[in-house]
């Protein structure tokens, strides 16, 4: 509490002589006494209008004059105005919290209430009674009724059914929080786009859902009324009577409604909401570029987090490689959460992935590239992720980075690594483009090369080795901050590079500070570096016996599976 009335006696008194100024008028209000109510000043009194008395209760907040006055009954009961916030509940009058000005004072708030009750006389015989207009605009969504359990449908769905045209209609819910069940209906047209929520490891269930295009009757007290009112005959009136849970949706050409049968009870009525079909469309991500693939090698704090921003960004194919396992530790700063604790970390990520966007192309490998394993696994991976346009290292760990720079730069793919610095002090991220910049392994030994001549040693991201899961040494000291910075900027620069803008071969390496330590002056300094440019490998002569040899092979395999046609 800040006690204004203490710290601003100047205010204090301008609103006691404001108020009582009013009072002495002899008008419509009179001042019965000041006090505190709540630990908060307040004028009591009463407001006169139509004849009618209003005893109130004028409440100055704790951090007055920056936040409104409010007007409220001072009997806990009265109900005076739709424009209250419940019963005994404070006015909702022209000074409130969208309006308000710190030049305002109380006896401004007194003549609004005044104002709001000479209008509505809500004391007053029921034809003398009326209705102040309403300020509020919000939309339909944002003016949730949630006691009428909301019921939510595509504009596109919406419009498809009523022209009769949509094909094998359903509806499912969510799980039950917070005494509502929000369902969603959609059609076929939406489940091809892939515009509805991913089943793999959500937590949804079907309703038996009925359409009928009649218009909804004002009140159904029984189940054998909603199937009269919808015009069902038959065996679809047979099975809305025998269906437990089932959803009747009125499309009529006045207003869309919905009845929830859940009990043998009285039907539920439902609000339903149309939302527009607008998925997607704030990326701004070009139709070529959300179709690249790109490889994320380490599904830990800084690798989910970027792939989970590279996907809302408008990537629609991964290929996700971690052999870690979730646990409660890795809590603190990953994209997942306790329902994943105890999963292939990889796996978990897809699922989340997949609820936030369904439809991805997601692949998975549940491997570390460096664990001791067949050859033969080992190479198809390799092969999948140099199918990838490009290839990120979020792993932290140099020896694993150097492998998967090396595979970039063997196949032309563009490399990225992002690294967090131990202390979350800061980060780089690398870029290796094909034919611009030197591979990783040349390029990093420029950046060492680099610190070696500013007097300090690279800074380190962990002593932990990639491959551990278990305790197998200190793991790096970062906070949540530090690291979805790093994983925000690692996945610019991937966006940047599948949209074909991708930063210049003078910015190719991007150290980005979160602390005033080692090179860096504090948060947001930033240092831009060039680690040269590709060196052009000689080119060899063609050993034309070994040509010959490998044309022979491969005439081999082509005859071979020619007759086996």
């Amino acid at each position: 509490m800040t006690f204004w009335l203490l710290t601003d006696t100047v205010r204090l008194a301008a609103e006691k002589a404001a108020v009582e100024a009013l009072a002495r008028q002899g008008g419509w209000f009179s001042l019965a006494r000041w006090r505190l109510f709540e630990h908060r000043v307040c004028a009591e009194g009463v407001i006169q209008a139509h004849g009618c008395q209003y005893p109130v209760r004028l409440i100055y907040p704790d951090q007055f004059p920056e936040v409104p006055a409010w007007v409220e009954p001072i009997d806990p009961n009265a109900k005076w105005s739709i424009h209250q916030y419940g019963a005994g509940g404070a006015l909702c009058l022209e000074l409130r919290p969208d309006t308000w000005v710190p030049t305002a004072s109380g006896a401004d708030v007194l003549t609004s209430a005044y104002h709001l009750l000479e209008i509505e006389n809500p004391l007053g015989p029921n034809g003398e009674r009326s209705r102040a207009p309403s300020a509020h605009n919000i939309g339909a969504l944002q003016s949730y009724d949630w006691s009428l359990n909301p019921l939510l449908i595509g504009a596109g769905c919406l419009a498809r059914i009523r022209m009769t045209c949509a094909e094998d209609v359903k509806a499912f819910h969510s799980a039950y929080f917070d005494d509502t069940l929000p369902i969603l209906i959609h059609d076929a047209v939406d489940r091809e786009a892939h515009v509805i929520p991913s089943r793999e490891g959500g937590t949804f269930g079907d309703i038996p859902i009925f359409v009928s295009l009649n218009d909804a009757p004002a009140a159904i007290v029984t189940r054998a009324e909603l199937v009269d009112a919808a015009g069902f005959t038959g065996e679809t009136a047979e099975h809305v009577v025998a269906t437990s849970f089932a959803l009747v949706l009125f499309v009529g050409a006045l207003v869309v409604s919905a009845f929830h049968v859940v009990n043998e009870n009285q039907p539920i009525h439902r609000k339903v909401v149309a939302i527009p079909d607008n998925h997607g469309q704030r990326s701004g991500r070009a139709f070529e570029a959300s179709k690249k693939r790109v490889a994320v090698i380490g599904a830990g704090s800084v690798g989910s987090k970027m792939a989970e921003a590279l996907v809302r960004s408008g990537l629609r194919r991964v290929t996700l490689i971690d052999g870690d396992v979730m646990l409660p530790a890795n809590l603190e700063r990953h994209a997942l959460d306790w329902r994943d604790v105890g999963f292939r970390k990889a796996n978990a990520l897809k699922r989340r992935l997949l609820q936030i966007v369904p439809g991805l192309e997601i692949d998975v490998i549940t491997d570390n590239l460096n664990w001791q394993r067949s050859a033969r696994t080992h190479a198809w991976q390799v092969d999948s992720i140099a199918d990838c346009d490009v290839i990120v290292d979020a792993t932290g760990d140099v020896p694993s980075g150097l492998l998967l720079g090396a595979i970039a730069a063997a196949n032309k793919r563009a490399f990225v690594s992002v690294e967090v610095f131990e202390g979350g002090i800061g980060a780089l991220v690398a870029s290796c483009l094909p034919n611009r910049d030197p591979p990783y392994i040349i390029a990093r030994a420029a950046f060492l090369s680099w610190c070696e001549a500013q007097g300090v040693a690279a800074a380190k991201s962990s002593g932990r080795p990639y491959e551990a899961i278990g305790d197998q040494g200190p793991p790096l000291v970062a906070d949540d901050a530090a690291v979805t910075m790093a994983a925000g900027h690692g996945a610019r620069v991937v966006l940047d590079i599948l949209d074909g803008r991708p930063v210049g071969a003078e910015a190719a390496w991007l150290l980005v500070g979160f602390q005033k330590a080692w090179l860096f002056n504090g948060h947001g300094h930033t240092i831009r570096m060039s680690v040269g440019s590709p060196t052009l490998p000689s080119v060899q002569p063609e050993d034309a016996e070994a040509q010959a040899f490998a044309l022979d092979l491969v005439k081999e395999a082509l005859d071979a599976s020619a007759a086996s046609i």
